[in-house]
C-alpha cells in the first residue's frame, strides 16, 4: 500500500471505542440526569477550557423507565470537560464509563413550530409559573433539583402546551457537531475569527467559507450559518458570554443559549410530558429549519500546518508505521481524562454516529478538503513506547503521556453512501499506489462518491455544450469531476490535479503557488481551476478526436493497466520536476 494516500474510511464509532474516564467503571447502570454549572474544577490540572458537572443516578437493570433510583441528594457529581458534552444526552444510560443504550423516551414532533421573541424565552429549570406551581414538579422530575438555576428554552405552541429544552441540550444539538467547535464557544469572547477565515457566496449561490484553524470539516455546515446569518453568530456567543457574565458577579455559571434561527420548523423531540401540558425535551432529533445556503464549499485552513512540532514518541510512531517495527502502539481502551493532552503527541480522531439531523441540508451539496497522510521527508527509528490509553479534549498544553483527542459527528451516517465512479475509483486506487507525493482530496462528500458537478458552460445562445452532459435513457445530468492537489513532500513542487468524468481518463494539470500560506493558496487555485476545467477538458476532448497533440497522459478508465499507468505517471511527473 502507498504511503501518499489512504482511502477516506469511517473511523470507529464513539461508543464503542472511547470512554469518559469521569464516569464510575463497573457494571452499574447510571444515568445522566441534568447538567450542572460550568466551571475550572482543577487549574492545576486542566488549564485549557472549563468542565461541566454531570450529575448521574444508579438505574435498577430491571426497571421499564430507565429512571434515577433514590433521592436527588444521593446524585454522583462528575466533572467533564466542555467538549465531551457532544457525547452526553439526559437521559442516556452509561455503563463502565461507556453509553450503554438509549431509553425508549416519548418522542414528540411540533410542527410548524414558530421560534422568535414571542413564542422563545429563557428560563430557570426551578422557575415557578404565575400560578405558584413549578415549571418542573419535584414529584415528577426530581433530576433537576440540584441545578435549580440551570437555564431551559421555554417555547410556546399555540395550543397552549409548552416545549421545555435544557440549553445544555440546545447547544450540544446545534453546535455540537465537534468537541472543538464547543470548547470555543465556551471561551469568551468568541469572535468571527476564532471560526472562520473567510466565506461568501459565487455567482451561483454556492457558499465558500474558511474553516479557522483546526476545526473539522463535521463543523462546517454548523459554522456555516454562524457566518451567515447575525441570529445564529449571537446564538453561538450567548453561550460564552452568559458564563462570563455569571462569572463577573460571583454567581453559579449555568450557560444560556437560543436556536441559531428564528421562524418556523418542524422540531422532532424525545422526552417526557409533564402533568402541567408542558413538554420535557431530553434530546432534540431533528430540525427542518433551512440553513441560509443552497451549496457549501468548505475549506480547511491548517490543512498544510503542522499543530506542534512532533516530539520523538511521534517520530517512533511514524518510523514504526512504515518499518513495521517499533513505535507507540494503538491503544486498546483508550479513555478522555480531565486534564490537558501532550504538546507533543499526535491528536487522534474519533467519530461518533450522528444523534442530530438537519432535514434541510439532505437535498442541498456539501463538500470540501479531506485531510490526508503525509509522506515525511526522512523517518528515524525509535524506541518502543508503550500505548497511550489517556486522551484529552481541548488544546494541547501539557508534557504528560495524555494524546490529544478530537470528537467528531459523522453526519454521513445519515446520508445515503454513493460508491466513488469507475474514473473516482481509479484515480484514488493509482494515488493510494504511489510513493513519492501528499495527496489532498478537495472534493470530499458527504455521501463517499468524492464527486461534485461540473459548473455547465453555455454559448452567446444559452446552449450548454453536450460534451458536458451525461445522457441515461431521458435523463440529463453534468458530467462530474474528482479533484486532488499533489505535492512533493518538503513543500517543493504543488500541482492541481482535476479528472472529469469520462471513458477516457486525461488529467488535467494546473500549477500550485507555493508560500507560507499554502492551504489558503490551494484553495484559491482550486476555485480557479475548477471554473474553467470544463473548457480544458472539451478542449481535450477535440484535440483527441483530431490529430492535435494528445494530452500529456490518457489511458482508457477500464484498461486493467489503468491504476498501475497513473501511479506511475505522476510518480515520473514529480521526479522530473524535482
Amino acid at each position: 500500500m502507498g504511503t501518499g494516500f489512504t482511502f477516506p474510511k469511517p473511523l470507529e464509532p464513539i461508543d464503542s471505542k472511547i470512554k469518559v474516564s469521569a464516569f464510575p467503571e463497573g457494571p452499574q447502570l447510571w444515568r445522566i440526569d441534568w447538567f450542572g454549572p460550568i466551571a475550572y474544577p482543577d487549574r492545576y490540572g486542566r488549564n485549557r477550557q472549563p468542565s461541566v458537572l454531570v450529575f448521574l443516578s444508579r438505574v435498577d437493570p430491571q426497571s421499564r423507565t430507565y429512571e434515577g433510583q433514590g433521592h436527588h441528594s444521593q446524585q454522583m457529581k462528575v466533572w467533564v470537560s466542555v467538549g465531551t458534552t457532544m457525547m452526553l444526552r439526559i437521559g442516556d444510560v452509561w455503563k463502565d464509563q461507556r453509553p450503554h443504550f438509549e431509553p425508549p423516551h416519548t418522542s414528540e414532533t411540533f410542527r410548524e413550530l414558530v421560534i422568535d421573541s414571542s413564542t422563545l424565552s429563557l428560563v430557570k429549570a426551578g422557575s415557578a409559573r404565575a400560578d405558584g406551581s413549578f415549571l418542573l414538579p419535584m414529584v415528577e422530575h426530581p433530576w433537576h433539583m440540584n441545578n435549580t438555576h440551570s437555564y431551559c428554552a421555554q417555547v410556546e405552541t399555540p395550543s397552549g402546551k409548552s416545549l421545555l429544552i435544557p440549553c445544555m441540550e440546545l447547544i450540544r444539538f446545534y453546535f455540537g457537531s465537534s468537541s472543538a467547535l464547543l470548547s470555543r464557544l465556551f471561551s469568551p469572547p468568541l469572535t468571527p475569527e476564532m471560526l472562520y477565515n473567510d466565506s461568501g457566496y459565487d455567482g451561483r449561490g454556492k457558499l465558500v467559507i474558511t474553516l479557522a484553524d483546526f476545526l473539522p470539516a463535521a463543523s462546517a455546515e454548523d459554522i456555516a450559518r454562524i457566518a451567515t446569518s447575525k441570529i445564529a453568530f449571537h446564538a453561538a456567543q450567548l453561550v460564552g458570554s452568559s458564563c462570563q457574565q455569571a462569572s463577573a458577579i460571583g454567581q453559579e455559571i449555568y450557560p444560556m443559549a437560543r436556536f441559531p434561527f428564528e421562524g418556523k420548523t418542524d422540531l422532532k423531540v424525545a422526552g417526557r410530558w409533564l402533568d402541567a401540558g408542558t413538554f420535557l425535551a431530553y434530546r432534540i432529533e431533528s430540525c427542518s429549519h433551512p440553513f441560509p445556503f443552497k451549496a457549501l464549499k468548505y475549506q480547511l485552513s491548517s490543512v498544510q500546518k503542522p499543530r506542534y512540532k512532533p516530539g520523538p514518541e511521534h517520530r517512533a510512531a511514524q518510523a514504526a508505521a512504515h518499518a513495521g517495527g517499533a513505535g507507540t502502539q494503538s491503544p486498546k481502551d483508550p479513555g478522555l481524562v480531565e486534564t490537558d493532552a501532550s504538546k507533543s503527541l499526535a491528536s487522534q480522531v474519533f467519530r461518533r454516529p450522528a444523534t442530530r439531523k438537519f432535514t434541510d441540508l439532505e437535498n442541498k451539496r456539501v463538500w470540501g478538503a479531506l485531510i490526508t497522510r503525509q509522506i515525511a521527508e526522512q523517518q528515524h527509528l525509535g524506541q518502543f513506547h508503550p500505548p497511550v490509553e489517556a486522551h484529552a479534549v481541548g488544546s494541547p498544553g501539557s508534557d504528560e503521556r495524555v494524546r490529544p483527542a478530537e470528537l467528531t459527528e459523522a453526519p454521513e451516517s445519515r446520508v445515503l453512501q454513493v460508491p466513488p465512479p469507475l474514473f473516482a475509483r481509479v484515480m484514488l486506487e493509482a494515488l493510494e499506489l504511489q510513493q513519492v507525493v501528499n495527496v489532498e482530496l478537495l472534493t470530499a462528500t458527504r455521501d463517499g462518491s468524492n464527486t461534485v458537478p461540473l459548473d455547465l458552460l453555455s454559448d452567446e445562445d444559452g446552449v450548454i455544450a453536450d460534451s458536458l452532459i451525461v445522457r441515461d435513457g431521458f435523463r440529463h445530468r453534468p458530467r462530474r469531476a474528482i479533484a486532488f492537489a499533489l505535492r512533493a513532500p518538503g513543500g517543493g513542487k504543488a500541482l492541481m490535479c482535476i479528472v472529469i468524468e469520462a471513458e477516457t481518463i486525461f488529467p488535467l494539470m494546473y500549477p500550485i503557488q507555493i508560500t507560507e500560506e499554502i492551504a489558503i493558496d490551494v484553495n484559491a487555485a482550486f476555485e480557479i481551476a475548477f471554473s474553467y476545467c470544463a473548457a480544458d477538458f472539451m478542449l481535450a476532448q477535440a484535440n483527441a478526436a483530431t490529430d492535435s497533440p494528445e494530452p500529456g497522459f490518457k489511458i482508457a478508465v477500464t484498461a486493467p493497466e489503468a491504476v498501475q499507468a497513473l501511479a506511475a505517471w505522476i510518480t515520473s511527473l514529480f521526479i522530473q520536476l524535482t
